[in-house]
C-alpha cells in the first residue's frame, strides 16, 4: 500500500531537514539528486497548490506520462497568497520563533479566590431581601426601602459597566480584581457600623459600595480564564468562576434566616444577630481581599499557551507577510519579463507587433 506524501518525504539523509513535511525537487533535476529548500523561506517554484507542492504535482504528472499543464496566473497568485490547508503554516511564518508558554499551578488558587469573593458579593446582594420583614421592623422603614438595598445593584451596573470594562482593558486584571475585592470588603465593614435602628442610611451606603464592587467582579471570569488558563481549560475555568456568584445567591437565601431569626420582641437580640452576620461577612471579605492582593502580586513566569483568538491573530499577521512577499516576487517577475522583451526587440528589430504579442502568450488583433 502506498504511503502518504508526508511519509514518502520522511526518508531523508541526515542533515537535510524537511520543509513542511516535503522535500521539494527542482524542475528538470535528474532522479536521485535532491535539493533542499533554503531555511530562509520557500522559492518561487515550491509554493503548495491544492494541498501539495507544485513540484510534487509536476513530478506526479511526469510519472503518469501526462502533459504538464502550466499554472494560470490566478492559480499561481493564489498559491503564493494562501496556505496549503487549514493546518498548514504560511511561508512567511516559518522564520518567526514561537514564544515559550507554560501553565502556572497558581491559576487554580487565583480562580478559587475569585469565586469566593464573588460568592460573598452575591451573598451581600440578597441578604436583606430574603428577611425583608426583619430588617424593615428593625430600621422602622417600609419594605420598598429594603427592596432598594437589592435594586441598587442593578442601578449601579448599567452606568458603571462601561468604565469598568475600559479599566479592565487598559489597566489589566490585577487592578480590577483589587478594586472589586476591596470595595466589597469596605462595604461590608461600613455595614457593621449600621447596627442601630436610626442608621439605615449607613447600611444603604455600605450596600452602594458593594454594588459598585460587583460591576468590577462580574467582568472578570472570562479575563481570568483567558489569562491564566490554557485553550482546553478556558471554558471550564470561566464556568467555575461564574458558578461562585450563583452559589453566593444560594447561600444568601439559606444563611440570613438562620443567623437572624425573627425576634421583633427582643431588639437587643435582633441587633446582636444582625451584627454577627455583618461582622462574619466582613471578616471573610477582608481575608479574601488580602489573598487577592497576594495572588495577583506578580505574573506567571511564562504566559499560558495561545488561545484560538491569539492563534487567529498570529495567522493573520503571517498571511500579511506572505502577501507582501508574493507581491515582491510578482514585481520581480514582471520586471524580468519586461527586460527579456526589450532584449528580444533589440536582437530582432524587424519583428512585427503580432509576433511580440504572441511571444507573450496573447492573441494578435
Amino acid at each position: 500500500m502506498a504511503r502518504p506524501d508526508d511519509e514518502e518525504g520522511a526518508a531523508v539523509a541526515p542533515g537535510h531537514p524537511l520543509a513542511k513535511g516535503y522535500l521539494p525537487l527542482p524542475r528538470g533535476a535528474p532522479a536521485g539528486k535532491e535539493s533542499v529548500e533554503p531555511q530562509n523561506g520557500p522559492k518561487a517554484g515550491t509554493f503548495p497548490v491544492n494541498g501539495a507542492p507544485r513540484d510534487s504535482l509536476a513530478a506526479a504528472s511526469g510519472v503518469l506520462g501526462g502533459p504538464q499543464t502550466p499554472l494560470a496566473a490566478e492559480e499561481e497568485t493564489q498559491a503564493r497568497l494562501l496556505p496549503a490547508g487549514a493546518g498548514a503554516e504560511t511561508p512567511g511564518a516559518e522564520s518567526t520563533p514561537l514564544p515559550r508558554t507554560a501553565l502556572s499551578p497558581r491559576r487554580f488558587v487565583v480562580l478559587l479566590i475569585f469565586s469566593l469573593y464573588s460568592l460573598v458579593n452575591a451573598f451581600q446582594w440578597i441578604q436583606y431581601s430574603i428577611i425583608s420583614n426583619v430588617f424593615g421592623g428593625f430600621y422602622g422603614v417600609t419594605l420598598l426601602h429594603i427592596d432598594w438595598l437589592s435594586m441598587v445593584y442593578m442601578v449601579a451596573y448599567v452606568p458603571l459597566i462601561f468604565p469598568a470594562t475600559w479599566l479592565l482593558d487598559t489597566r489589566g486584571l490585577r487592578l480590577t480584581a483589587l478594586l472589586g475585592s476591596g470595595l466589597n470588603c469596605l462595604g461590608a465593614w461600613i455595614k457593621c457600623g449600621s447596627v442601630q435602628q436610626h442608621l439605615f442610611w449607613v447600611t444603604m451606603l455600605g450596600q452602594c459600595l458593594c454594588s459598585v464592587a460587583q460591576v468590577f467582579i462580574l467582568g472578570l471570569p472570562s479575563r481570568i480564564a483567558s489569562v491564566w488558563f490554557g485553550p482546553k481549560e478556558v471554558s471550564t475555568a470561566c464556568a467555575t468562576a461564574v458558578l461562585g456568584n450563583q452559589l453566593g445567591t444560594a447561600v444568601g437565601f439559606l444563611l440570613p434566616p438562620v443567623l437572624v431569626p425573627n425576634t421583633q420582641n427582643d431588639t437587643n437580640l435582633l441587633a446582636y444577630n444582625i451584627s454577627t452576620m455583618f461582622y462574619g461577612t466582613s471578616a471573610v471579605a477582608t481575608l479574601l481581599f488580602i489573598l487577592t492582593a497576594i495572588g495577583h502580586s506578580s505574573k506567571a513566569r511564562l504566559p499560558p499557551p495561545v488561545t484560538e483568538s491569539s492563534r487567529l491573530g498570529l495567522s493573520l499577521e503571517a498571511v500579511s507577510q506572505n502577501q507582501l512577499q508574493a507581491a515582491i516576487i510578482s514585481l520581480e517577475e514582471a520586471l524580468g519579463r519586461i527586460q527579456r522583451d526589450s532584449e528580444k526587440d533589440n536582437r530582432h528589430p524587424n519583428s512585427t507587433r503580432s509576433d511580440r504579442v504572441k511571444g507573450r502568450g496573447g492573441f494578435a488583433t
